[in-house]
Protein backbone atom coordinates (compact mmCIF):
# COMPACT_ATOMS: atom_id res chain seq x y z
CA UNK A 1 0.00 0.00 0.00
CA UNK A 2 1.27 3.50 -0.75
CA UNK A 3 2.43 5.43 2.34
CA UNK A 4 -0.18 8.20 1.99
CA UNK A 5 -3.04 5.72 1.73
CA UNK A 6 -1.62 3.76 4.66
CA UNK A 7 -1.49 6.91 6.80
CA UNK A 8 -5.04 7.88 5.80
CA UNK A 9 -6.22 4.38 6.71
CA UNK A 10 -4.40 4.37 10.05
CA UNK A 11 -5.92 7.72 11.02
CA UNK A 12 -9.41 6.79 9.86
CA UNK A 13 -9.56 9.06 6.80
CA UNK A 14 -9.70 6.12 4.38
CA UNK A 15 -11.41 2.76 4.74
CA UNK A 16 -9.42 -0.16 6.10
CA UNK A 17 -9.63 -3.70 4.70
CA UNK A 18 -12.58 -4.62 6.95
CA UNK A 19 -14.57 -1.56 5.86
CA UNK A 20 -13.84 -2.30 2.21
CA UNK A 21 -15.14 -5.85 2.52
CA UNK A 22 -18.17 -4.60 4.46
CA UNK A 23 -19.39 -2.55 1.50
CA UNK A 24 -18.42 -4.79 -1.42
CA UNK A 25 -22.03 -5.59 -2.23
CA UNK A 26 -23.03 -1.92 -2.18
CA UNK A 27 -20.12 -1.10 -4.48
CA UNK A 28 -21.10 -3.81 -6.97
CA UNK A 29 -24.76 -2.71 -6.84
CA UNK A 30 -23.75 0.92 -7.41
CA UNK A 31 -25.33 2.26 -4.22
CA UNK A 32 -22.27 3.79 -2.55
CA UNK A 33 -21.81 7.56 -2.35
CA UNK A 34 -19.32 8.91 -4.90
CA UNK A 35 -16.72 9.76 -2.23
CA UNK A 36 -16.86 6.22 -0.85
CA UNK A 37 -16.59 4.74 -4.35
CA UNK A 38 -13.39 6.73 -4.87
CA UNK A 39 -11.96 5.57 -1.54
CA UNK A 40 -12.98 1.98 -2.27
CA UNK A 41 -11.34 1.98 -5.69
CA UNK A 42 -8.24 3.64 -4.29
CA UNK A 43 -7.98 1.00 -1.58
CA UNK A 44 -8.47 -2.04 -3.82
CA UNK A 45 -6.02 -0.54 -6.29
CA UNK A 46 -3.35 -0.27 -3.62
CA UNK A 47 -4.09 -3.26 -1.37
CA UNK A 48 -3.13 -6.53 -3.03
CA UNK A 49 -5.23 -8.66 -0.65
CA UNK A 50 -8.39 -6.61 -1.14
CA UNK A 51 -7.80 -6.42 -4.89
CA UNK A 52 -7.61 -10.21 -5.15
CA UNK A 53 -10.63 -10.61 -2.86
CA UNK A 54 -12.64 -8.15 -4.94
CA UNK A 55 -11.72 -9.94 -8.18
CA UNK A 56 -12.85 -13.26 -6.68
CA UNK A 57 -16.07 -11.66 -5.44
CA UNK A 58 -16.82 -10.21 -8.87
CA UNK A 59 -15.94 -13.49 -10.62
CA UNK A 60 -18.28 -15.39 -8.29
CA UNK A 61 -21.12 -13.04 -9.20
CA UNK A 62 -20.35 -13.48 -12.91
CA UNK A 63 -20.36 -17.27 -12.56
CA UNK A 64 -23.66 -17.20 -10.71
CA UNK A 65 -25.19 -15.07 -13.46
CA UNK A 66 -24.23 -17.71 -16.00
CA UNK A 67 -26.56 -20.02 -14.11
CA UNK A 68 -24.76 -23.22 -14.93
CA UNK A 69 -25.65 -26.30 -12.94
CA UNK A 70 -22.67 -27.56 -11.05
CA UNK A 71 -22.45 -31.11 -9.81
CA UNK A 72 -20.92 -31.08 -6.35
CA UNK A 73 -18.94 -34.23 -5.63
CA UNK A 74 -20.61 -36.33 -2.93
CA UNK A 75 -17.34 -36.47 -0.99
CA UNK A 76 -17.18 -32.66 -0.81
CA UNK A 77 -20.82 -32.39 0.27
CA UNK A 78 -20.34 -34.98 3.02
CA UNK A 79 -17.11 -33.39 4.20
CA UNK A 80 -18.82 -29.98 4.38
CA UNK A 81 -21.84 -31.33 6.24
CA UNK A 82 -19.60 -33.23 8.66
CA UNK A 83 -17.60 -30.07 9.33
CA UNK A 84 -20.77 -28.04 9.93
CA UNK A 85 -22.24 -30.65 12.28
CA UNK A 86 -19.02 -30.72 14.26
CA UNK A 87 -18.34 -26.96 14.37
CA UNK A 88 -21.69 -25.18 14.09
CA UNK A 89 -23.03 -23.48 17.15
CA UNK A 90 -26.82 -23.47 16.83
CA UNK A 91 -27.81 -21.59 19.95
Amino acid sequence: MKPLILLKTLFGFAPNCQKVTDFLADYVEGTLPEKTVKQFEEHIGMCKCCGVYFDQYRNTIDLMKEGKDVKIPAELAEHTMSFLRKNANFS
